[in-house]
């Protein structure tokens, strides 16, 4: 009888246990999610891309007697010069290397008199194709570049009304930083060294030109 009387009343206490444990059970609040954190990816360079400049240019145009060489006069071709340039990017662990042309619109005649005769000096259109190798931090780049270079230079003695002007070929090497601004606009300044060689290019003129450049120019440029 005394153990019937135990075991009801140990039922009896499992029974009153049983609604506070499912009201336990109710209430847990489940586990906390862990937040995912979205990681901002590196900027892509690669690609192709075309973009305007614009820029000033110190030119320096020896000029000598064509047959004997003799030194006649040096003279200094500074100016203002805008152009256009468009090239493709390859990308791989932050080097950038690829290839590029650019065309360009000198203002930089002058005018001095020479043996009682004035004469106009100026080089016109000019450009390059060349390499360009770099590094990228995310979407800052900083690169090298050179190849061959070019330059339409005129002379004119504007007392006899001769004028002449040919193309000379030359290199040219330089560096640069470029900005991504955005994922497609980019920003870059860029100086640059040109050797154009020495050309009897004024043979009427009996003279010969050595011209070299030092530039610097800002560009914007749209990358597809």
């Amino acid at each position: 009888m005394k153990s019937m009387i135990l075991g009801a009343a140990g039922i009896i206490a499992t029974a009153g246990a049983l609604p506070a444990f499912a009201a336990d059970m109710a209430v847990a609040e489940p586990p906390m999610e862990t937040p995912i954190t979205e990681v901002a990816g590196v900027y892509d360079w690669g690609g192709f891309y075309v973009g305007v400049n614009t820029g000033y240019g110190w030119t320096g145009a020896d000029y000598s007697a064509a047959g004997s060489g003799t030194p006649l006069y040096d003279r200094d071709l500074n100016g203002w010069a805008v152009g256009a340039y468009a090239g493709y990017n390859f990308f791989n662990n932050g080097f950038v290397y690829g290839v590029e042309a650019d065309v360009k619109r000198d203002f930089n005649d002058e005018r001095f008199d020479f043996a009682g005769d004035t004469l106009k000096a100026e080089t016109l259109w000019g450009g390059s194709v060349r390499a360009r190798v770099g590094y990228a931090i995310d979407r800052t780049l900083i690169y090298g570049t050179g190849g061959y270079a070019f330059t339409n230079a005129a002379l004119e003695n504007e007392t006899t009304g001769v004028r002449e002007k040919d193309t000379l070929h030359g290199w040219t090497i330089g560096a640069g930083v470029e900005q991504a601004f955005t994922d497609t606009v980019t920003g870059r300044l860029e100086y640059r060294y040109s050797d154009y060689g020495k050309s009897d290019v004024f043979d009427a003129q009996g003279v010969r030109g050595d011209f070299k450049t030092h530039s610097l120019m800002l560009g914007v440029s749209m990358k597809f």
